[in-house]
């Protein structure tokens, strides 16, 4: 049985929202929806009052529901995506599995771009920190920080704390770095829709505070993500 919980500040449009809801519902996969709003929500759709802060924080108040619900497979999404393919692919694998996306286009469509953005690592070096778009699959997954990712139930279990250590935007899925090795699945991909509507960058730094806590775990878990900065990638750096 498997849902897809997803995270709602209020600052994307509802109609994107509503789309991503109803794509999703075609698959015939339940719908969770964490937020703080009283949006009235289509009929199959389970909201949840976020609790605990951020984005993390909010994704760990959905999985936790989730897991009380007796759901096995617990689909992470976001507010402002069209999937292609079934996201019942995803939920085959025995641990966790990712998926690549697109860049961002206003109007869905089936036509495959020539660049496919598998994941993104976030990694510290000498008291920086960096965001890496991965543009070559890599070998196995130590993290993503894109939102489209499945987790059975019996890995969740063993990392849904770490959720709550890390909130900032690109630290928040640093929980995967305690789960075991995950997969890509191909058959499944997904654009974002509609970044000229929020007005705004989506990648915001994070706190000083935060960020601090990142460059002290880094050195615990760099052997996961040293494989994956060998192969093709584009960077940027997040912090400071």
């Amino acid at each position: 049985m498997a849902v897809a919980v997803i995270p709602y500040d209020g600052r994307d449009p509802l109609k994107y929202l509503y789309r991503t809801i109803h794509n999703i519902r075609q698959m015939g996969i339940d719908v969770i929806v964490v937020d703080t709003t009283f949006n009235v929500y289509p009929p199959g759709v389970q909201r949840v009052k976020q609790r605990s802060p951020g984005i993390g924080g909010a994704r760990y108040d959905g999985f936790k529901y989730a897991l009380n619900q007796g759901y096995d497979c617990v689909i992470n999404a976001d507010s402002h995506i069209m999937i292609f393919g079934s996201l019942h692919d995803l939920c085959k694998t025995k641990t966790f599995a990712s998926t690549y996306h697109h860049p961002w286009i206003e109007t869905p469509t089936s036509i495959t771009f020539p660049i496919k953005i598998y994941a993104s690592v976030v990694y510290a070096d000498e008291g920086k920190i960096y965001w890496c778009t991965l543009l070559e699959k890599p070998p196995y997954l130590p993290m993503t920080s894109e939102p489209l990712y499945a987790v059975k139930a019996n890995a969740l279990e063993l990392i849904l704390d770490k959720y709550l250590e890390y909130t900032s935007y690109g630290l928040d899925n640093v929980a995967l770095y305690w789960a075991p090795e995950g997969e890509i699945i191909d058959t499944v991909y997904y654009y974002h829709l509609g970044v000229l509507d929020r007005g705004k960058s989506l990648k915001r730094k994070p706190k000083d505070e935060e960020a601090n806590k990142f460059v002290t775990l880094y050195p615990r878990i760099k052997s996961k993500v040293d494989p994956v900065l060998t192969l093709k990638r584009a960077c940027f750096q997040l912090w400071p």
